[in-house]
């Protein structure tokens, strides 16, 4: 039996509670993936498994540890925490050069 999941975020912001349901958390933003990837691989890219976590997502999916990340930008994840899957992802898109500003160089 599979666990349930958690939101990964979590362990990166411990002083704060979850909050909300789970939400998909992308650690390279679908905006960017629509304006970088510009071929038949986008429609698969933007919902890849390997792009995203689950995080808590607040009342309405954009608050809690989601929210902290994406819109307050007050939860950093060290690069060396990035799953090695999103690594992998982010280097068949052409994308490394994002996630070493987003999240610093390996």
């Amino acid at each position: 039996m599979t666990p349930a999941p958690t939101c990964w975020l979590a362990k990166f912001r411990p002083d704060v509670p979850c909050d909300g349901k789970l939400v998909k958390a992308h650690l390279i933003p679908r905006q960017l993936m629509r304006r970088e990837v510009r071929d038949d691989r986008l429609a698969d890219a933007l919902w890849d498994r390997r792009g995203w976590v689950w995080a808590c997502g607040g009342p309405t999916g954009i608050g809690g540890h989601h929210g902290m990340l994406d819109t307050s930008r007050t939860l950093r994840v060290p690069r060396l925490e990035l799953p090695v899957v999103l690594e992998e992802f982010a280097e068949e898109l052409g994308l490394s050069w994002w996630l070493d500003r987003e999240y610093g160089h390996r």
